[in-house]
């Protein structure tokens, strides 16, 4: 079935104020518990006229039966029983014809999610998510976006489902056993099963049912690379991190329960954090440079000296028992009374494995939707965002790329500021400061948003306007799956002095990629094209960082300044494009090259765990020092590696930290050179 595309509007639901965009008129809306139609909007440019058959089903891929006709193009369905979300209307001519589709998920939503049900037809939910697949297949810059969301229910029989760019897969359950899919596949638009350009996708939520079998076709294929999450998911079938036996820079796992086996041997890196391994990595050998394993705990069936601290033997496995503190990242469910809500799991301290249980989505608060949120759609301005904050409302994303004249300014404690489908915040064109700017206030959360830059800003995102000795111990902010990319998009120049900047204290943040282009559409990507100097500058203190992903920046690409700073698994690539060592030099021109990660002179205790910082440089320059750390007793730096992919020759680094540990610099290619740990002695 063809979907047909929705106006944004406004919807009353149970008396109660659902704030979308600004409007003078609901086409769908509930009162005195009736459903009440008004389709004139909708047939304004149809030539048909007189009477319309009323058809209603409870999904959109169900069965429709007819409820009544009109002359008018108003219509009351007196028979509403339960959830109001749980009906679809279609609206048919004289002549059979279907002139329009009316829903209250539509309303609420807009256009680009699409929410299945468990009555409807599953091969129809199966052929529209792989319609979509193939319509996004290889789309790296395409400015669509979807988010496919999955009422509580069997979907199996929809078969194979293809998440391709900048879909977000999600089950609306309480917890990922609520939802079943059959299967999910990431395929590469690369050649030779390349995923190393399979970024911007992500699935949570639900479950995957299936044999646990390595046969390639059956396993559980998230064949990815940086900005590719998969969080809260169940899986019986063996999870594959590779598509055939390509290249894939991953990965980040996050709160997922495997039964199966979970792994790759071609991955450069991943990450895995609080999460239930049944049988660990199974019969796939270890990835490549750098895995890193937080808060994970084992089956039985595990060998678990497969899962110790090795670098000391040169291997590249870090095993982290516990997470010192996190908060799982919100997510968007339907309630026991059919009410759409979302869920912030609590704060946890020294975490160690999933925070759900079959029968328990977990400790935290649900805030519904409807009375506490404002949803925000394509055409919504940053203006009207901003009122919505500032009278107490959170706001729900929803898919688009959204061009704001002013920053989001989040003033309130305990605001949640959530993307669903990949929603895109962009700083205007006369905006010349920031996407989104967190004042220094209690236990803000910022989740699942992508940022893009097309034009000048001091950054993309700041939270706090300056350091601070305030301290938010008991309710720290929260950045969690924020992506962040500078060019690539459309063919300008831009820039962004510091695409992150985080200067209160106590913050949280949980998988980021952090990318200055590398490849683009045509015009996009340059030395003096996209333009930044820091991906991630850190300046508060007792920052803690999970999952940094963080390339190509002109200078430091992390650069902290704060006390007590804590990087749980980093990964990161040299600039391609630095034209010449000349261009390239840090410390006042004495110095050659920029570190990948600088904790500033002045920082006393500063601790770090599984980095893989790989050179990747097209002109013969040398960079003195992957790593550059003062040499005090406060600092603690475990599992560090440098890997070239240069080709060889006079480029690389020279020394992996502080002028320890002989690196890359006149070596070969996939040369690793590694250091198991550096504490500092002054």
């Amino acid at each position: 079935m063809k979907r047909n595309k929705l106006p944004e509007i406004i919807l009353l639901v149970c008396c109660s104020l659902l704030t979308c965009m600004p409007a003078s008129a609901s086409d769908i809306e509930v009162r005195n518990g009736n459903i009440i139609l008004d389709f004139s909007t909708k047939i304004a440019s149809q030539t048909s006229a007189g009477k319309y058959t009323i058809k209603r089903s409870t999904g959109r891929f169900s069965e429709y039966q007819t409820i009544g006709s009109t002359s008018s193009t108003t219509f009351t369905d007196k028979k509403v029983k339960g959830n109001p979300h749980d009906y679809y209307y279609q609206i048919i001519d004289k002549e059979g014809k279907l002139l329009a589709s009316m829903a209250m998920d539509t309303e609420v939503f807009g256009d680009y999610v699409y929410i299945y049900s468990d009555t409807d037809r599953k091969e129809d939910v199966g052929n529209e998510i792989n319609a979509i697949h193939e319509q996004m297949f290889g789309k790296e810059f395409s400015p669509n976006r979807y988010a496919l969301l999955f009422k509580a229910g069997d979907y199996k029989e929809a078969g194979l489902l293809k998440v391709p760019f900048y879909v977000h897969l999600a089950g609306l359950g309480k917890t990922p056993f609520d939802v079943e899919v059959s299967n999910i596949h990431t395929p590469p638009h690369l050649s030779n099963g390349n995923g190393t350009c399979t970024f911007w996708r992500s699935a949570e939520n639900l479950s995957v049912i299936g044999p646990d079998t390595y046969d390639e076709e059956e396993t559980f294929k998230w064949a990815v690379s940086q900005a590719a999450p998969i969080r809260r998911i169940y899986s019986q079938r063996v999870v594959r991190n590779q598509w055939e036996n390509g290249w894939v820079s991953g990965g980040f796992t996050a709160d997922c329960y495997f039964d199966a086996a979970a792994g790759s041997k071609n991955q450069q890196q991943w990450y895995t954090r609080n999460s239930f391994l049944n049988k660990g990595r199974g019969k796939f050998e270890e990835i490549k440079y750098n895995y890193c394993f937080q808060g994970v705990e084992l089956g039985t069936e595990v060998d678990t000296k497969t899962y110790q601290n090795n670098w000391d033997k040169g291997g590249n496995v870090t095993f982290i028992p516990t997470t010192p503190i996190i908060r799982e990242k919100p997510f968007l469910f339907i309630g026991d009374d059919g009410r759409y809500k979302v869920f912030r799991p609590a704060l946890k301290h020294e975490h160690k494995g999933i925070s759900y249980s079959r029968t328990d989505m977990g400790e935290g608060e649900s805030l519904d939707l409807q009375n506490e949120f404002y949803v925000v759609k394509p055409g919504a301005s940053a203006e009207y965002m901003n009122k919505q904050l500032a009278a107490g409302k959170h706001l729900l994303i929803t898919p688009g790329m959204y061009e704001l004249s002013e920053p989001l300014h989040v003033t309130r404690p305990n605001t949640i500021i959530l993307g669903i489908g990949w929603a895109t915040l962009i700083p205007g064109e006369k905006n010349s400061d920031t996407a989104i700017l967190v004042e220094d206030v209690d236990g803000v959360t910022i989740a699942s948003l992508m940022f893009d830059a097309h034009y000048t800003s001091n950054t993309l995102i700041q939270v706090g306007t300056e350091k601070t000795a305030q301290r938010h111990i008991q309710n720290p902010i929260l950045l969690t799956d924020l992506f962040f990319r500078i060019g690539g998009f459309r063919p300008a120049k831009v820039h962004v002095d510091r695409a992150v900047e985080l200067n209160s204290n106590d913050v949280i943040g949980d998988h980021f990629w952090i990318w200055r282009a590398d490849h683009g559409v045509r015009g996009s990507v340059g030395w003096e094209i996209n333009t930044t100097r820091n991906g991630l500058v850190v300046n508060g203190d007792h920052v803690t960082i999970y999952g940094l992903f963080n390339e190509h920046f002109q200078e430091y690409q992390t650069y902290w300044t704060g006390e007590h700073g804590r990087t749980y698994f980093y990964q990161c690539e040299t600039p391609y494009d630095a034209p010449s060592q000349e261009y390239y030099m840090s410390e006042n021109g004495t110095r050659a090259g920029y570190a990948a990660y600088k904790v500033a002179d002045n920082v006393n205790t500063h601790e770090a765990f599984a980095f893989g910082i790989y050179d990747v440089l097209h002109n013969e320059i040398m960079i003195e020092n992957s790593i550059e750390v003062p040499d005090k007793t406060g600092i603690r730096m475990y599992h560090m590696c440098n890997n070239t992919l240069s080709g060889g020759g006079a480029k690389g680094f020279n020394y992996i930290l502080n002028g320890i540990g002989k690196s890359t610099y006149k070596t070969h290619h996939d040369y690793r050179a590694y250091i198991d740990e550096f504490i500092g002695k002054r």
